[in-house]
């Protein structure tokens, strides 16, 4: 015979549901998620036990604790699949996408995106989170004209459904990859509407979870463009707030983007200090994303920095790069490979191993054409550089003077590499005036985002809005229509690499996001 339904049960079990929704938005993530879990034990309806599943998995990431994060997707997916529900598949796929991006493993995490995709969706907004970790994902594997296209595919899902917080994060996302392309001026706009959609978000426990997210990106362009004092107090904000919130991933990112600017400051020790402390953390919830963005600045400071008082020669320098390289390989993380590449092809120039230096430079031009990381009418690399850079609508990335010219002045408006008609992408193409992407504008412009915009009574808001406006061709973007556009051996290694302190993890609660991945809006399955 069947189990037999309890209905007070029941109704304890939806009780405790609800109690820990509640829970959760007063930030006491802990003592929500045990809730869930005795929900769990009573509850028989499928749909509650779904959406129960959903919850678990969301805490779960936004702790940090992504293998339990799976663990609950897959309970996800075993339950769709069991009653053979197309709406459910389309969001348990999706929480094994996310699942899988956090956990670095971006080929699966495309996989499930895409078959979420091929479900049909109770959600309108659920497909749009499916592109955007597709797009996050191929960012993970440094293939930028791909995340190209499925930001933009995001972007139209943004727009069709007014989902502020989905557009937020395709900004950020977007903040992210100009970033490394070093395009700071357009990573700069993308960063500022972010922000300026933050303003709108009245919940203030995920106001805080996000502007720490746009803070720290923030801080990295800013200090890529010189503007340290900024830069140090977007960071000093954000780490403020992450720890407030427990949030690891992120306070790891902040730590290490300080220690960025101790670099730059000529801070040596107070840098190499926070080097460690973000590399314990990142290892400790097996962020790999995370060990590579801290270990590649461990490595670019051993380099450009040796000081052999410090212990810090170039056995160590290339040591980290090694490590860096290797778990960077592991990921598939292209872009971070070719940086170590380049950091080694110098450093054995400087020992004048010849043959070393010949590898590393064969490795750059391999990894260079791989990323298609150069201009078709110039023939020039981008990202070595700040300068601005444009997409067309076939995803394909040029210098944006190559391509004003080759619009301006020729007939047939084709794209060089695929002779697909040339045409702008719609939803995130911008174009910077010439001196919109200046350092002095970038440095000005930032004095006063740690606050965020200034309002009037009746909307006299300066948002990133008002910024886009400075952009030749493009009329400023209404925020309500969105068109704005993270060696095997030990020798010479910092000694956080090498041990754990046992002691560290009992001082942190876990209960916040990803940094460069920041968990999605409130749909059927989420809190």
């Amino acid at each position: 015979m069947g189990r037999s339904i309890d209905p007070m049960g029941q109704r304890i079990a939806k009780h405790e549901m609800d109690s820990g929704v509640k829970l959760y938005h007063r930030r006491r993530q802990l003592q929500a998620m045990g809730r869930w879990r005795a929900a769990l034990k009573r509850l028989r309806n499928p749909e509650d036990r779904f959406v129960t599943l959903g919850y678990l998995a969301q805490a779960h990431c936004e702790n940090g604790e992504f293998q339990e994060m799976l663990t609950y997707a897959m309970q996800q997916i075993e339950l769709a699949n069991a009653r053979d529900d197309p709406y459910m598949k389309a969001e348990a796929f999706l929480n094994l996408a996310k699942a899988y991006e956090r956990l670095a493993d971006f080929s699966k995490a495309i996989s499930y995106g895409r078959s979420s995709l091929q479900h049909r969706s109770m959600d309108p907004r659920t497909p749009g989170y499916a592109h955007l970790v597709i797009a996050l994902a191929q960012l993970g594997f440094s293939q930028f004209q791909p995340s190209l296209e499925a930001f933009e595919q995001a972007m139209q899902v943004a727009n069709k459904t007014g989902d502020k917080l989905l557009e937020l994060q395709i900004c950020v996302g977007l903040g992210a990859l100009f970033t490394l392309l070093k395009d700071l001026g357009k990573a700069l706009v993308f960063l500022r509407n972010a922000l300026a959609i933050l303003h709108t978000v009245t919940m203030d426990d995920v106001h805080a979870k996000y502007k720490s997210v746009i803070l720290y990106h923030l801080s990295v362009v800013l200090r890529k463009s010189g503007a340290i004092v900024d830069a140090k107090d977007a960071c000093d904000e954000a780490l403020r707030l992450s720890m407030d919130s427990g949030n690891r991933p992120v306070q790891a990112r902040c730590l290490s983007s300080l220690a960025d600017i101790n670099r730059e400051l000529g801070e040596t020790e107070k840098s190499w200090a926070r080097y460690d402390a973000a590399y314990e953390i990142m290892r400790l919830i097996n962020d790999r994303t995370g060990q590579v963005l801290v270990l590649g600045s461990m490595a670019k400071s051993a380099s450009e920095g040796r000081r052999h008082d410090l212990g810090q020669c170039e056995c160590q320098a290339i040591q980290l790069n090694k490590k860096c390289l290797d778990v960077a390989k592991n990921i598939g993380c292209k872009h971070a490979m070719l940086k170590c590449h380049l950091r080694l092809q110098e450093l054995y120039r400087q020992l004048c191993d010849e043959d070393s230096e010949d590898i590393a430079k064969k490795a750059v031009t391999s990894l260079t054409q791989e990323m298609e990381l150069f201009c078709n009418f110039c023939g020039q690399r981008y990202g070595l550089k700040d300068e601005s850079l444009q997409a067309l609508r076939c995803s394909h990335i040029f210098h944006e003077r190559c391509l004003h010219n080759h619009l301006t002045q020729r007939e047939n408006k084709t794209c060089p590499k695929c002779q697909c008609k040339a045409i702008l992408m719609d939803n995130i193409s911008i174009q910077l005036s010439p001196s919109a992407g200046s350092l002095d504008n970038v440095g000005a412009a930032a004095s006063g985002l740690c606050r965020g915009p200034s309002t009037s009574a009746q909307g006299g808001s300066t948002t990133a809005s008002s910024h886009i406006s400075n952009f030749v061709g493009h009329p400023a973007p209404s925020l309500m229509r969105i068109k704005p556009c993270c060696s095997k051996d030990d020798f010479g290694l910092p000694q956080a690499l090498l041990a754990v302190d046992e002691n560290a993890e009992a001082s942190r609660v876990l209960k916040s996001p990803q940094p460069l991945v920041i968990s999605r809006s409130l749909t059927v399955t989420d809190v």
